[in-house]
């Protein structure tokens, strides 16, 4: 039997606003800083509340990478940052 690998999206969040990335089931791979640096807290839920997936402040440029397993989250992703990022994810 072969494993087939998941087809990754990204998102792109650039407000220090948060934003709903996906709602319901998802798998959580990585983030990248993109233009500017900043604070990046993913949230396993459809709002700022519940579960914490990943805090951190991010230099500009630096990627963050969970690898083929990621991180399962059962409610959905939302993102609050307050840099520019892409959210690696399925």
């Amino acid at each position: 039997m072969s494993m087939v690998a998941p087809k990754l999206g990204y998102f792109n969040q650039g407000t220090t606003a948060g934003a709903l990335i996906k709602t319901g089931p998802a798998g959580f791979y990585g983030v990248i800083s993109t233009v500017t640096g900043g604070a990046v807290t993913i949230y396993d839920n459809t709002s700022a509340a519940g579960t914490i997936l990943f805090t951190k402040t991010l230099a500009v440029g630096e990627s963050i990478n969970f690898g083929g397993l990621g991180i399962a989250a059962k409610l959905g992703l939302y993102i609050v940052v307050t840099g520019t990022v892409n959210v690696l994810y399925t």
